[in-house]
């Protein structure tokens, strides 16, 4: 007999991870139900329990079974276990789950079953089911009979974590991707280059490291080993790694270490020195060789218009190619650096400023500039795919609340940044067609290092924020309950604190980071 429905409108393991268990505690005790982060799509509830024990098997065949093992051994489970229940996990056409990411799973009697068309859908089953296993008073483990189809709105979920104004090195990047993983988010992009650090080695360019990255006259940066371990890390989470290498300007790091590329105040590359698009090209192809992502980020924004001035080579650039003012310069050096991009099999993208610069339509926008919806709406119309990130709802680096620690920039325009403002803001604006509608890809929220120097007080900032990014970008479009969801959000914050994570709890816990 089915004792609760819930629908909403169907929307086209890795090592590390940890178990939710008894997750449904007093803030979710009136529902009696799992507190699911992300909510799925559509969910079912019924009456009854399948049980979770030592007799528990886990069965899978190909590539489902990777899937499988890494379920196994988060329910510490043993492999080929026998009798009892029984947790099922199958590869199936298109037809049945046609999202890649999709997922059907279904509990009841003694059978737990996962069906995805694609590797991806089977891991972000498993991870629901992690979140619907409950822990009894005795240590008993149950999950409640449902049926669930879930599927995410948007394709790109990301969070950008910024190495290069404070460095962050491999461990704290790896329990963020840990939880990204949990909460089906499947974009990191890594902020690599800007004024005050150059964080992954050039083997061409020795001082990019060399001087680019002194921290109090130490190098903080990440080998290509280094690289390479968080990249297959991140992909084990079915994530992506984006590397963001910051060009024309936010180049003060690179100028520091090889100055003729530059103008003479060594904030932004020269563009009419021929020498720059080699000095590029290797930076790019290097880029390209460690990080697998079919995208590279060059950055494009705020470029100054007295960046270039006085510069005779310029001027002579602007003679030549007709190049009227600083935004036709920056336009030129965007065309130059996406055709690098492109030449190495890679996607390029950009902050938002590049939709002013006319960038080619191949270039994934996006948009961060809260005071210009304008320039996000003439990028859709002109065909430009969008990655929403507008500093007002999703920059991590702005308070959470009021008086609490954070960036002085303009997204504090509105009210400080809490979970409330994120859950209000809607990403697609009902005025667009379909076809625009189309182009939005994804949400990207961002965690900004300016103000943000130690490991502890990055997670403060991120968590538990993240968790209603991924709420966001991954349930259809309608209304969201601040106070649904915060019932929902409270034993997952509990659960973070546990593995270590300074998740916020509320504004007492910013008393720490406030500074005079």
């Amino acid at each position: 007999m089915e004792a609760l429905s819930f629908a909403l409108p169907r929307m086209p393991f890795a090592r590390g991870l940890l178990i939710f268990l008894a997750l449904c505690v007093p803030a979710c005790a009136a529902s009696a139900r799992p507190a699911l982060i992300p909510l799925p799509a559509q969910i079912a509830w019924h009456d009854g329990a399948v049980r979770i024990n030592a007799d528990t098997r886990v069965e899978a065949r190909g590539e489902a079974a990777s899937v499988a093992a890494n379920l196994s051994s988060q329910l510490g489970l043993k492999q080929g276990a026998r009798g009892g229940s029984r947790i099922r996990l199958t590869l199936v056409p298109a037809s049945v789950v046609a999202s890649p990411e999709g997922y059907r799973l279904r509990a009841a009697g003694k059978d737990i079953a996962i069906e995805a068309s694609d590797p991806r859908g089977l891991f972000y089953g498993a991870q629901t089911l992690l979140q619907l296993v409950e822990k009894g008073p005795g240590g008993e483990r149950t999950v409640q009979a449902v049926e669930i189809d879930d599927a995410p709105r948007f394709r790109w979920r990301g969070l950008t974590v910024d190495v290069a104004r404070h460095f962050f090195g491999r461990e704290a990047l790896i329990k963020i991707i840990d939880e990204m993983g949990a909460y089906k988010l499947n974009v990191l992009k890594l902020h690599l280059t800007d004024y005050e650090g150059w964080r992954f080695e050039v083997p061409a360019y020795p001082r990019l490291t060399g001087i680019g990255a002194l921290v109090d006259g130490q190098p903080r940066y990440f080998t290509a080993a280094d690289i390479r371990e968080i990249v297959a890390y991140a992909a084990d989470h079915h994530i992506i790694v984006v590397p963001e290498i910051e060009m024309p300007g936010h180049a003060g790091a690179a100028a520091r270490a090889y100055p003729k590329y530059f103008n003479k105040e060594g904030s932004a590359f020269n563009p009419a020195n021929p020498e720059t698009y080699d000095f590029v090209r290797s930076i790019l192809t290097e880029a390209a060789r460690l990080f697998p992502a079919p995208y590279i980020h060059f950055g494009g924004d705020e470029v100054g218009d007295e960046v270039w001035n006085g510069m005779a080579d310029v001027e002579r650039l602007k003679a030549e190619q007709n190049l009227k003012s600083t935004d036709d310069v920056e336009a030129y050096f965007g065309r130059r650096v996406v055709a690098i991009i492109e030449s190495l099999g890679k996607r390029p993208m950009a902050w938002d400023e590049q939709v002013d610069a006319n960038a080619p339509k191949s270039v994934v926008i996006q948009w961060w500039r809260r005071d210009k919806p304008e320039v996000r709406d003439a990028a859709v119309r002109n065909g430009y795919d969008l990655v929403a990130s507008p500093a007002d709802q999703l920059y991590f680096d702005y308070p959470q609340g009021p008086g609490e620690p954070g960036a002085p920039w303009e997204g504090n325009k509105g009210g400080p940044q809490s979970i409330g403002k994120m859950l209000a803001w809607e990403p697609v604006p009902d005025g667009f067609t379909p076809d625009e509608q189309a182009h939005v890809i994804g949400i990207e929220a961002a965690v900004w290092t300016e103000f943000i120097a130690t490991e502890r007080y990055l997670q403060f900032m991120t968590f538990p924020r993240v968790l209603a990014l991924a709420e966001i970008a991954w349930r259809p479009k309608g209304p969201r309950d601040e106070r649904e969801f915060s019932d929902r959000l409270a034993p997952h914050i509990d659960a973070l604190r546990a593995k270590g994570i300074n998740a916020r709890r509320g504004e007492g816990d910013a008393y720490e980071f406030i500074t005079n």
